[in-house]
């Protein structure tokens, strides 16, 4: 019996052939092309966030140093900063961060501190490389670079694979490095390999099954109509129109069509969202876009999305904008303490429809039910997005809801990672930003904001008040009850002169025992009212200590942009002039900066 051709087939071998045919070519191209793909990305991914982390790491090199040549603090003390800072630092189970110098003297390792102050010149690995005489010649010959070579993982002895990005800080001479175990890479990579093969096998089987189901969904209809043709060919029935539309296989075929065409216009919206939301700059802007496309895309418009603050236990609500104390669903209780919410507290998925009244802090007006949905992120729940029905008006119950639910879980799925990455984005931007001993901003905050500062201010028509503040013989304080007492001076000063400003205002702790309040849209002259209440609240004010109470005083020098200066930072001059003239004058006093103070030949 001859071999029938291929258009002669029936039709579900057809179908069965062109799947085997397909699924085996998908198999071979993710087995042979897109795995080692894969990996490839995956090990050069982590050789790029270990670059990452050493460049974001190396900031704190340029800080101190900036600090030390502006005098604040002497290069010694800048470089024990480092060290101290640099040691401290962790982001995963066995990366951290090492200093040696060009000599390959280990300056601070912080997993063996046995190493430190040792000339590690003749180290070398199993392999014979040279590890810090390798880590100064890539350093020195283009500034930064990878090293690979064998090194103990922390709290074991056997060397093991690993690569290293080292980056040299000139001035100093100093080389910071970090790198990541190539076993621990190769983890990952056996359990995405793993993970490929078994969904494409996985693939393989439910491809084979639908195929054998469709085609048997398509013939067997067929198989009906052909009898029926059969039949009426023979004369045994009316060959009517009802009976010949009555083949409903291409229907179901087109019904299929659609139901495949929507699941990819569903994943080309998400990825279209995706893209979106990886350009937005904050958080709170990625679940503002997470709102606007439950509303216009889902058709869910009674939504509300919470997240929670940093430090404090509380949470805000992010969208919809400017909720008046009715319109939010919830007790406000919530938003001072967010542990109240059973959502976040449980991490589930909290509705009222499944159970009635099962949270309590939902005000449940006028027979409202609601949907809260936890988003959680790094074993944390970040947020929360409130989804609210009203089962006898025109959105129905959560039933017919279902489906639109479900897409804003996928939604949700999208946007989770991104919104993770920005909140740890935004973390450390802020640790950059800020003084730890005080909490206020620090000078690199306003190098940063300054412009915008200034472009806000002119667009607005205002005038911003400087205020330079410096506390009177803080030395003093240092030489004779020690640094401790002198930090604790500095936190209470910057707590009073926090409070003795509006929240829109901005405190900065310039250096040192130096303030610089910035009064943001102020009123002329209303900066030396400010200033007196400062000084007066600091003078007032006295600092419990183990022995008893210190009360200190604080020299002000106040100027305002752009009465002044035409630029911000030459109104920051003039107000430590003044500033100088009252330390001239007698301290614990407030000076007006006028014109007669400043001199040409100043610099």
């Amino acid at each position: 019996m001859r071999l029938l051709r291929f258009r002669q087939w029936p039709i579900l071998p057809k179908i069965m052939t062109i799947s085997i045919v397909s699924v085996a070519l998908m198999a071979g191209i993710v087995v042979f092309y897109f795995t080692p793909l894969v990996e490839h990305k995956m090990m050069e991914g982590k050789r790029q966030e270990v670059r990452n982390v050493v460049d974001v790491a190396f900031g704190t090199f340029l800080e101190y140093d900036a600090l030390a040549k502006n005098g604040q603090i002497t290069d010694q003390e800048a470089r024990e900063r480092v060290k101290q800072r640099i040691g401290a630092l962790r982001y995963g189970e066995n990366e951290y961060f090492w200093i040696n110098d060009l000599r390959s003297v280990m300056i601070m390792h912080p997993m063996q501190p046995e190493l430190d102050g040792k000339d590690l010149t003749d180290t070398r690995d199993p392999n014979g490389t040279y590890l810090f005489q390798e880590f100064a010649r890539v350093a020195e010959t283009g500034g930064a670079g990878f090293v690979d070579y064998m090194w103990p993982k922390p709290g074991e002895s056997e060397p093991v694979p690993k690569i290293s990005y080292v980056r040299l800080y000139e001035p100093w001479g100093w080389i910071l490095g970090s790198g990541i175990y190539v076993d621990d890479v190769k983890k990952n990579l056996m359990r995405l390999r793993f993970y490929l093969l078994a969904g494409t096998f996985l693939f393989t089987v439910m491809t084979l099954a639908f195929a054998n189901l469709v085609g048997s969904g398509i013939t067997r209809p067929l198989k009906k109509v052909i009898s029926g043709l059969q039949d009426i060919a023979s004369g045994k029935g009316d060959a009517t129109l009802t009976g010949r539309i009555a083949i409903t296989s291409i229907d179901e075929i087109g019904l299929l069509s659609s139901g495949f065409n929507s699941v990819m216009e569903s994943i080309s919206n998400l990825n279209t969202f995706k893209k979106v939301i990886e350009e937005e700059g904050t958080a709170e802007e990625v679940c503002i876009r997470l709102g606007e496309a439950f509303k216009k895309d889902l058709g869910l418009p009674d939504c509300t999305i919470y997240m929670m603050t940093g430090g404090a236990n509380e949470m805000i609500v992010v969208y919809p904008h400017g909720l008046t104390d009715d319109e939010i669903r919830c007790n406000r209780e919530i938003l001072a303490n967010c542990d109240l919410c059973k959502s976040k507290r449980t991490g589930h998925v909290i509705c009222s429809l499944a159970y009635p009244s099962i949270c309590r802090q939902f005000r449940a007006a006028a027979g409202k039910e609601h949907y809260c949905l936890p988003l959680i992120f790094g074993g944390g729940t970040v947020g929360i997005v409130q989804f609210v029905f009203d089962p006898a008006g025109d959105s129905g119950n959560l039933k017919q809801n279902e489906p639109k639910v479900f897409k804003a879980e996928q939604y949700v799925r999208e946007a989770l990672p991104v919104i993770g990455t920005k909140l740890l984005m935004n973390a450390l931007r802020e640790s950059a930003l800020g003084d730890q001993m005080t909490g206020l901003h620090n000078r690199r905050y306003l190098q940063e904001y300054a412009e915008n500062l200034v472009a806000g201010a002119v667009r607005r028509g205002k005038k911003i008040g400087l205020i330079m503040c410096d506390l009177d013989y803080f030395k003093q304080v240092n030489d004779t009850h020690g640094h401790a007492v002198g930090d604790t001076v500095l936190k209470e000063t910057a707590s009073l002169i926090k409070k003795s400003v509006r929240e829109t205002d901005i405190v900065i702790r310039f250096g040192g025992e130096e303030f610089l309040v910035l009064l943001m849209d102020i009123n002329e002259n209303d900066s030396m009212m400010i200033a007196d209440k400062i000084r007066v609240n600091v003078q007032n004010n006295k600092i419990k200590l183990p022995e008893g109470s210190l009360t200190k005083t604080i020299s002000l020098g106040i100027s305002e942009f752009p009465s002044d200066g035409d630029t911000l930072w030459k109104c920051i001059k003039f107000a430590d002039v003044a500033l100088y003239q009252a330390k001239e004058l007698g301290r614990n006093r407030s000076i007006r900066f006028v014109k007669d103070m400043w001199k040409e030949d100043q610099v």
